[in-house]
């Protein structure tokens, strides 16, 4: 993973971790969801993502996202190993179908290509 890429995922982390602490949980599933983009071609990035958004859906006790999380959890690392780069950026988030494309925010691709 790129330094630049690295630094953001981990700032968007940080800022999900302090909304989840004053329960913000809306602007934590926005930086979630933002982090899992950045990192989702990298295989400890992505698990990482995977596991604070089976936190958050856990705390939240939304019982869709935990069943949702829970394997793309465990198996982050063995098919980012596998498929990391061949496959479309996504949010991670289990309310869309993955053969759906998404739009990814301007700003987070053009961190991805520096």
């Amino acid at each position: 993973m790129k330094t630049i890429v690295r630094q953001h995922f981990e700032t968007e982390i940080r800022q999900a971790r302090a909304a989840i602490g004053t329960e913000n949980f809306a602007d934590a599933w926005t930086a979630l969801q933002r982090a899992h983009i950045l990192g989702q071609a990298d295989p400890l990035p992505h698990a990482i993502a995977h596991w604070e958004m089976l936190k958050l859906a856990w705390k939240q006790r939304d019982v869709k996202e935990i069943a949702g999380q829970i394997i793309p959890t465990v198996l982050a690392i063995p098919l980012t190993l596998l498929f990391g780069r061949k496959r479309y950026l996504r949010d991670g988030r289990v309310n869309i179908s993955d053969s759906e494309r998404m739009s990814i925010p301007n700003d987070l691709l053009q961190i991805l290509e520096q």
